[in-house]
């Protein structure tokens, strides 16, 4: 469910809003396909970044990545915002361990597996609720706000394919091997070239 792509989908579907919906699911789910879930890794959520930025995106009109270039930035640190609070309450959940085995051993005073597990799940979902709220409102603020003072940079030269193509880095780093690194090397010099000729017609 945490799939910006599979959001996309979803969310297209839902809103019939595909150009927007893909773009945007697209972007973050190239930009962090590199990721590996292993051991205590815990990966940006990129699936908070889309929940963010494309009702957002939808309740203004803004359908062009020139002016969602700022609220993009700030839902990705949103994203790592939210993988710090799941390393946070995973540290936390470790505390219950002790608990767990007492009851396992026989003292039923303590906390059992059952209990444990929907205390945990109750307080993730509080949290997490708690900040996709705050980081949604903050982000409808900023984002209004630049607007209203006509802040909000346009960037008419940038297109989706330009982000998209910079967002491939994620999918090319995911490779780890020095024959991607140097395709990726020469992209971001053809990604380069594109930008300085679009900014100059």
């Amino acid at each position: 469910m945490d799939r910006p792509l599979f959001l996309a989908l979803l969310a297209g579907s839902l809103t019939s809003q595909w150009p927007l919906a893909l773009a945007l699911g697209m972007v973050l789910e190239l930009l962090w396909l590199d990721v590996l879930e292993l051991g205590a890794i815990v990966a940006p959520f990129g699936g908070l970044s889309f929940l963010l930025l494309f009702p957002l995106a939808c309740h203004l009109g803004l359908d062009q990545p020139g002016p969602l270039l700022i609220p993009l930035i700030c839902a990705l640190l949103a994203a790592y915002a939210a993988a710090w609070l799941e390393r946070f309450f995973r540290m936390r959940q470790n505390r219950l361990l002790a608990a767990v085995e007492q009851y396992c051993a026989g003292n039923e005073a303590a906390l059992s597996p059952g209990r444990a597990v929907w205390r945990v799940v109750c307080e993730r979902a509080v949290c997490h609720f708690i900040l996709y709220s705050l980081s949604y409102v903050a982000l409808f603020l900023l984002t209004m706000s630049l607007q209203g003072a006509q802040l909000l940079p346009q960037l008419e030269g940038l297109h989706w394919y330009m982000l998209i193509g910079a967002s491939l880095l994620g999918a090319v780093l995911s490779l780890r091997v020095r024959s991607a690194l140097l395709l990726l090397l020469g992209s971001l010099g053809i990604v380069l070239c594109v930008v300085f000729w679009a900014a100059r017609g």
